[in-house]
């Protein structure tokens, strides 16, 4: 994915998008602020094409499950999961400063 599919401003499932955190071989993850509370959370974005995939919506759906099940001081927190308007699938997770 060399081009990210959201821009700076635009809201997705009430997540408006911040900037974006990088890019991997499923999506795009985004710095967007939360919805309904003052701060800001990762988003990871599904790209469109495997959205439209079965076999990924499922990969990336087991993903958000089994990550939402694990607490640790050195694992991101999973908040919520959905799809966007548009029909990709996106992961809201706990926004942590610094580099990967």
């Amino acid at each position: 994915m060399t081009s990210s599919a959201f821009q700076v401003g635009d809201v997705v499932s009430g997540y408006r998008i911040e900037g974006v955190l990088g890019h991997g071989g499923m999506g795009t993850v985004y710095r967007a602020a939360n919805p309904s509370l003052p701060r800001s959370d990762a988003l990871k974005i599904l790209g469109a094409e495997l959205s439209r995939d079965d076999t990924f919506r499922a990969r990336f759906e087991r993903e958000a499950d089994f990550a939402a099940k694990l607490s640790h001081p050195n694992i991101v927190a999973v908040y919520a999961r959905g799809q966007t308007e548009g029909g990709q699938l996106w992961i809201a997770m706990q926004y942590v400063a610094g580099t990967d």
